[in-house]
């Protein structure tokens, strides 16, 4: 049958609302709430499912209410007025491969996207060894950018020219020395090494504006040079740059911000990246020499004493510097807010001084400490912490309206959807493709089996980190397709939706099948067992709009067949019908067997053995430690492979949680059979063990389903795409879909 979009994403949504509706079929998900008297204090009567949960949530923040007026009102940041209040911020791209003395394509068009997209200032990255590397003690400076200082205008110039072309503004991030906690660098240099440094910013200020660079930020957090300054746990200098006073502590970052205004102008603007309160997340709640909020807005204020235009505030966390500025990562996995990468979880109510919005799954987390500066401040105030107008337009209107904040600080979204801008302005909000929070764009390398292509890349973009490969070699523009087809796409889940969405706008008549009478494939499933903070839904509506926007004919609720085939008679067939399913195993009286696609609403007693641990078994041990069940694994594989299909940093943060809450992964083990008291399996050491449990998940790898591809293939181009042809995730999911699509 034919439907419309809203048929699509309420079909979905229905079902999901369904499936939740459900979970009060898993025993012992709903405990009993007896309520004690006065006199029924003794321990046997204390209810300690009372205790209030940890880091509740408010969904409410994800609200539009279709006024996103104080986004796009101008801006004065120093002596530049900015036309909006979206900013590209300074995070790195895996863009940038220069050869010899000129700027590559792929770096140079990543950057005009944003400015073309409709964000009002782009920063630069600078965060690669081999553009600067600093050594202060040597008083070396080697890279692409400071072997020759005196080059860096024609060297940087084709990127600013670039950004100006779209009436936006260029920024360049000044970082100097990523280090881990080594304080014998801040210690061991001399005066002479300190002035060396100074100078040495300056002068590449002084470069970068010549270049057309229109402000530059100093970069004060982190595991930065600069940051160790301020800080009395790394800075133990006796001198008049020790951090035993606040003079001391901040005289070298506010010297080099003078040093900036006198080269460069008073009117230059000088932003100042930093962090605003500390936690020591390794060892929760062991701060001695970790920044509070106080200590910031004092620091922030003699560094706008010196002349600092405007703030750009993080989150830090020095045990986990990815959580720096993704701390959105905390909260990744079902009800397990607060994650600390070490097996513990924060209390957002008490850690980080308390001064942390711990309530909306990671969105905004910075909002009450940056208001807090803002109350102290003259200059500008912005922070970082999945500060994303799609996700949450409601929450970022209103704080830049109430005058929270002042600007919005953003790159994942960004690079889901450079055009974020233009079309939330448009009021096309519904047109805008949605940041997972997957962290698949910063998770380069690792095994060859966890890292798929040992790539960054996006979920959702398959363009951003591929654009001028091999993979694409057109760069990032969609090139028409040189003779238009008739293109029958069968199945409706990512792979699916992203080959006929490409294929329509690259021109060809298109439609749709899907089986089901809602699209979204597996991902619907996936939506229930993770929640709502990757945004899966957001991610099938945006998908199903597409659809829609480009014109694609959507049958639903039709299981094709190689006749179905026959009779549309298509040009090319590209198959998305998903992966298969395995089953080993046979239930006992005493134990049950169930599948994913059935344990919501299963009766599973309180302990549970997943077979598998990929990421749909992570998901599932998650889901299962959520309603209160005791969960163990068994994994066929090596251990650096568990939760293979999930970026490196979900993985940081989810695995040493599932330890912490005693989870068993038995690695490089066995399945053997299900018995009366469990399964038994054989463990790495050759041991053979039965783990006791009343339900067994059967969670192994998915498998390939290429059958109606095989079938089709002799009659019909055909290209089979997503787990149907190689079980992976949804970022692989789409990237076979979007270049399936450009080679028809």
């Amino acid at each position: 049958m034919d439907i419309t979009r809203r048929s699509f994403i309420g079909a979905a949504t229905a079902a999901g609302l369904g499936s939740i509706v459900a979970l009060g079929g898993l025993t012992g998900c709903s405990p009993q709430n007896g309520k004690a008297t006065p006199e029924e204090n003794d321990e046997s009567t204390i209810d300690r499912n009372d205790a209030p949960a940890l880091n509740p949530q408010d969904t409410s923040y994800a609200s539009h209410s279709g006024d996103c007026a104080a986004l796009f009102e101008p801006l004065q940041m120093g002596s530049i007025t900015l036309r909006n209040r979206i900013v590209k911020s300074p995070a790195g791209s895996d863009t940038w491969a220069p050869e010899g003395d000129a700027l590559n394509d792929n770096f140079l068009d990543y950057y005009e996207n944003f400015a073309k997209g409709g964000a009002s200032l782009v920063f630069v990255e600078s965060s690669i060894s081999k553009m600067m590397a600093v050594k202060p003690l040597e008083q070396v400076a080697t890279g692409w950018l400071l072997d020759d200082m005196s080059a860096i205008p024609q060297l940087m110039a084709p990127v600013t020219e670039r950004i100006h072309r779209h009436d936006a503004y260029a920024g360049f991030q000044i970082g100097m020395g990523m280090l881990a906690e080594d304080t014998t660098v801040i210690n061991d240099m001399t005066p002479e090494n300190l002035a060396w440094l100074q100078g040495l910013i300056v002068e590449l200020a002084t470069q970068l504006k010549a270049a057309g660079f229109d402000v530059v930020e100093l970069h004060c957090a982190a595991t930065q040079i600069l940051k160790y300054m301020t800080v009395s746990r790394t800075n133990a200098r006796t001198d008049q740059y020790g951090a035993d006073t606040l003079e001391n502590r901040t005289r070298f970052i506010c010297e080099t911000i003078k040093g900036i205004k006198e080269a460069c102008g008073q009117e230059y603007p000088v932003q100042i990246l930093m962090d605003a309160v500390e936690e020591n997340d390794a060892d929760l709640g062991d701060n001695d020499g970790f920044l509070t909020l106080e200590e910031s807005i004092a620091d922030a204020r003699a560094f706008e004493a010196a002349g600092a235009d405007t703030f750009y505030l993080r989150l830090s966390v020095p045990g986990r510097h990815i959580a720096q500025f993704a701390p959105d990562l905390m909260f990744s996995g079902y009800q397990c807010e607060g994650m600390t990468g070490f097996g513990t979880r924060a209390d957002f109510s008490q850690h980080f001084g308390g001064t942390v919005n711990g309530q909306y799954s990671g969105c905004a987390m910075l909002l009450k400490a940056a208001a807090a500066f803002k109350k102290n401040l003259k200059a500008t105030v912005s922070c970082a912490g999945y500060m994303d107008p799609r996700t949450a337009p409601d929450l970022m209107n209103d704080a830049v309206a109430r005058g929270e904040i002042d600007y919005l600080m953003i790159t994942r979204p960004l690079t889901v959807d450079p055009e974020l801008p233009n079309k939330l302005k448009e009021g096309r909000r519904d047109e805008i493709a949605p940041c997972c929070r997957c962290m698949h764009c910063h998770a380069k390398g690792g095994p060859a089996q966890y890292a798929s292509d040992g790539k960054e890349y996006c979920r959702v973009n398959a363009v951003t980190q591929r654009a001028y490969t091999e993979e694409m070699p057109e760069g990032y523009a969609l090139p028409s397709a040189e003779q238009p087809k008739r293109i029958m796409v069968v199945g409706g889940g990512p792979a699916g939706m992203e080959a006929a969405r490409i294929a329509a706008q690259r021109g060809h008549a298109v439609s749709l099948y899907e089986k089901k009478n809602s699209l979204g494939g597996l991902m619907s499933t996936a939506h229930v067992f993770k929640g709502d903070h990757e945004r899966l839904g957001d991610l099938i509506d945006y998908l199903a709009r597409q659809q829609e926007v480009s014109g694609v004919e959507v049958i639903t609720g039709t299981e094709v067949d190689a006749e179905t085939v026959k009779q549309v008679n298509p040009d090319a067939v590209v198959v998305a019908v998903g992966g298969a399913r395995e089953s080993r195993l046979e239930a006992t009286d005493d134990v049950n067997v169930v599948s994913v696609d059935d344990l919501v609403g299963a009766e599973t007693g309180e302990n549970v053995v997943i077979c598998g641990a990929g990421a749909q078994a992570i998901d599932c041990a998650l889901f299962l430690l959520a309603q209160g069940k005791k969960v163990q694994m068994v994994h066929e594989g090596e251990k650096e492979i568990i939760d293979k299909e999930q970026s490196m940093w979900v993985r940081a943060f989810v695995i040493p949680h599932l330890y912490g809450q005693g989870v068993k992964i038995w690695n490089n083990a066995k399945i053997g059979s299900v018995v009366n008291e469990g399964l038994s399996i054989t463990t790495a050491s050759g041991e053979e063990k039965t783990l006791a449990c009343q339900t067994v998940l059967e969670c192994y790898d998915m498998v390939p389903n290429r059958k109606l591809a095989d079938e089709l293939s002799t009659s019909f181009e055909t290209i089979a795409v997503g787990d149907c042809d190689s079980p992976f995730d949804i970022a692989q999911a789409i990237k076979a879909g979007n270049l399936a699509a450009r080679s028809l």
